[in-house]
């Protein structure tokens, strides 16, 4: 393949994953996480300032880079913030991950780079967290432009691709906390690597081609983009202290057991066959089939035109970051994106090893293979974004929010318009445990008091909002404790032609909502009103 041909395949590509990533980035519900993300953005815009939390949130790149669409949208609080704004950001960094292939193409080999890009472009697991506003394919963007960067160095050692891998570890270093995971596949990669070539001392050669001083800027420049972020801009030195200090709580957390405990196959499990109920058969099977392929032709060196020490280096940090997130007890499903992108490049190189068969029927058969495998990986990832954007049969929905969550924030605020200013109608949501996100996200601007617990020494609001486990305690504060002339009714909130509508924030997860009578009462007077006007 010539390298125009290379170049304008890749771009093309580029535009497909863009294509698949951008529209309609509201459509799907706000994750909790999401929702949290972005009031810890709302509190930089606001002018409440940015520090980093070593216990929660992981790192700061997220929160200031998210800060440019906002600023270029006219952003200037969180009641401006919307989904689209939130979630370009890692549609930006899912988009360049296909792209980081171009400088590649000279190592894995132009046609494994295409395929490469091609698998990675339409993906599920890909293109449904390039959509998500989580950290994840930040951090796996990062990871990939150290690993370009670092080979581009070893082909032709320089200052300035020294430079830009210590700003791309410095990037991952700021951006999440997992980062040392992938740190440490690159080492133990290179560590191998140098062991299988000690005898007759070429391993000191390799290691005389890397220059100290472009080791010493590498990492003072990444010491620089890291310091700069947890310091919040050099306004906050105990940011700097809290990186690290963090490793202790992550280090507990990784070994905990708990809701995110999972068998060591869970993510290939997840990418090899999902089907849950009657939903569709999501699979990612033929990746990773292609992938063992790749490895075989990697393992026994007879992949011709491509650098051989760059797809040894793949391999044995992809077998490591996937041996490592595999054992780890504390699983989420994001996760798996940081060693499926090594994953992802070895099924190039497998795609492309199979088709230099000699035998035209086989590569015939070859082609139309890796045509509809990628044609489904298409319809799936379309599915997984559409239709099962936030359904349990989606293998890449974990703990999400339901489509319930948009009919309890239009009746809530429905109700709270009904009362003149709605910006001063008071809510109140009583969730245990503050398992009440995403509301704050979709109530953003509104009067809401978020409590664990039913106090009695505080007024009812108008507009409750409440999880089943606290019902009885709300009942007897509004029924019970009042004086005789002093309590106000309430009805149900979620009401159908008098029944009552079960709704739930995520599955299992249920809310219920009461409207005190006097608003309600307002309300029906509103609607009535409406109606000759209407006419």
């Amino acid at each position: 393949m010539s390298r125009p041909i290379f170049i304008l395949l890749i771009l093309l590509i580029t535009a497909a994953a863009a294509a698949f990533r951008l529209p309609d980035l509201a459509e799907r519900p706000m994750h909790g996480d999401e929702a949290v993300n972005a009031v810890k953005l709302s509190e930089t815009i606001e002018g409440m300032g940015y520090e980093y939390d070593p216990h929660e949130y992981h790192g700061p790149t997220l929160n200031y880079l998210t800060l440019i669409p906002a600023w270029l949208g006219g952003v200037g609080s969180f009641v401006e913030l919307q989904e689209a704004i939130l979630r370009v950001v890692p549609v930006v960094f899912g988009t360049l991950l296909v792209l980081l292939l171009l400088p590649l193409g000279d190592g894995l080999g132009r046609v494994a780079a295409v395929f490469a890009a091609l698998f990675m472009a339409v993906s599920p697991a890909m293109v449904f967290y390039s959509r998500y506003f989580i950290h994840e394919m930040l951090l796996v963007c990062f990871t990939a432009g150290a690993i370009v960067c670092g080979y581009r160095y070893l082909k032709r050692p320089g200052m300035l691709w020294a430079l830009l891998a210590g700003v791309c570890l410095g990037l991952m270093h700021a951006t999440k906390e997992t980062f040392v995971i992938a740190l440490g596949a690159m080492g133990g990669a290179v560590l191998v690597m140098l062991c299988a070539r000690r005898q007759g001392g070429q391993w000191v050669n390799d290691i005389k081609r890397v220059r100290l001083v472009h080791c010493a800027m590498t990492l003072l420049a990444a010491a620089a983009v890291s310091v700069t972020f947890f310091s919040s801009f050099f306004s906050n030195a105990k940011g700097v202290v809290d990186s690290v200090l963090t490793y202790s709580t992550y280090l507990d957390r990784a070994g905990q057991t708990g809701v995110h405990e999972h068998p060591w196959h869970y993510y290939l499990g997840l990418l090899g066959h999902y089907q849950f109920a009657d939903g569709p058969v999501f699979s990612e099977l033929l990746t990773l089939l292609l992938a063992l392929v790749g490895l075989g032709f990697v393992v026994r060196g007879s992949v011709g035109g491509v650098n051989a020490g760059l797809l040894r280096f793949i391999a044995l940090y992809t077998i490591l970051m996937t041996v490592v997130y595999s054992l780890i007890p504390y699983k989420t499903p994001w996760c798996l994106l940081n060693f499926y992108h090594g994953i992802i490049l070895l099924a190039g190189v497998g795609a492309a090893g199979l088709l230099r068969f000699k035998s035209k029927i086989s590569k015939v058969a070859l082609g139309l293979l890796l045509c509809v495998g990628t044609w489904h990986l298409a319809w799936q990832s379309n599915a997984a974004n559409n239709e099962y954007n936030a359904d349990s049969r989606n293998p890449y929905v974990y703990g999400h929010t339901g489509s319930d969550i948009f009919d309890i924030a239009d009746r809530v605020k429905e109700m709270a318009k009904s009362d003149g200013d709605w910006r001063d109608t008071p809510i109140q949501i009583i969730c245990p445990d503050d398992d009440y996100w995403p509301l704050p996200w979709y109530l953003r601007g509104y009067l809401v008091e978020y409590t664990n617990t039913v106090a009695d020494e505080t007024k009812s609001a108008p507009i409750i909002l409440i999880q089943p486990s606290l019902e009885e305690a709300l009942m007897r504060k509004l029924f019970e404790l009042p004086p005789p002339g002093q309590k106000e009714l309430y009805m149900h909130l979620f009401d159908e032609n008098g029944r009552e509508i079960k709704m739930e924030l995520r599955p299992e997860v249920e809310i219920r909502g009461f409207v005190s009578k006097s608003l309600w009462d307002r309300h029906e007077r509103a609607k009535t009103e409406e109606k000759p006007a209407a006419k």
